[in-house]
């Protein structure tokens, strides 16, 4: 099966629809909203490339979650090749199916060897400090400061593992501290899976990450370590994302 290259350029009456496609590096379906070109993988901490995903169309977040857990179920296969199929001539209507120039893209020896951090933790707080910024806006950015997106990606997950950052949607990204402090040692990861999994079964209902990261950090529990346990708690099948930001027992 080919894999369905596009731009993600797409007008308001998309705004509901979401992709679905696998993640290339652990192969665990996932999704995001028609317009978004990359997020993080919820169950490896990784950064998917979209544009270079074979997708499903989806007309709802609902919808997007249930095909989640199906694919991830049955592990793809037949099922997922056949949708990819039928939803080739929906995608080709709503994103204009053109091969994305490496021209526009930022080489690594384009990118000047010094003062590279300080660029990216400029950008940073500039436009993620106060309210999230999604990937695809800051592959922008960085683009125009001639950071490579591959070195760019590498410091996002050491970021998010020091709790330096979050990703409050998963292609979203917010900075939550101070610039002044971006050089302390990172963070110590602690396993708060089995805490977790008591406060969902407490609380009956699904519960946004952020308020999850906020309970936690009254404990002095960095965002990091929930982070990573969450993903721990997704890649062992014991939770799922009934929502995007959401998260509940299975």
């Amino acid at each position: 099966m080919g894999t369905t290259y596009f731009l993600v350029e797409v007008g308001e009456h998309s705004l509901s629809s979401f992709f679905v496609f696998m993640c290339p590096k652990c192969r665990n379906f996932t999704n995001a909203p028609v317009g978004q070109k990359r997020r993080r993988c919820s169950y490896c901490g990784s950064i998917i490339d979209i544009t270079k995903a074979a997708v499903v169309l989806v007309d709802s977040p609902e919808a997007a979650s249930t095909a989640v857990k199906i694919y991830n179920a049955s592990r793809g296969g037949d099922e997922f090749e056949k949708a990819v199929e039928r939803s080739r001539e929906r995608v080709k209507s709503l994103v204009p199916a053109e091969r994305i120039s490496s021209s526009g893209l930022t080489l690594e020896e384009d990118v000047p060897p010094t003062g590279k951090r300080a660029r990216l933790l400029s950008i940073l707080e500039e436009r993620a400090a106060t309210n999230p910024i999604s990937l695809t806006e800051l592959e922008k950015l960085c683009n125009a400061s001639k950071l490579s997106w591959t070195w760019v990606e590498k410091q996002l997950t050491a970021m998010g593992n020091s709790g330096m950052l979050i990703f409050p949607k998963p292609w979203t990204v917010k900075l939550v501290r101070d610039i002044g402090k971006a050089e302390e040692p990172q963070a110590v990861i602690v396993d708060v899976s089995d805490d977790i999994l008591g406060l969902l079964n407490q609380e009956k209902k699904p519960l946004r990450i952020d308020a999850i990261i906020g309970h936690f950090d009254k404990r002095s529990i960095s965002s990091a370590s929930v982070i990573a346990s969450l993903e721990k708690l997704m890649s062992a099948g014991e939770i799922y994302e009934p929502r995007q930001g959401h998260v509940s027992i299975v």
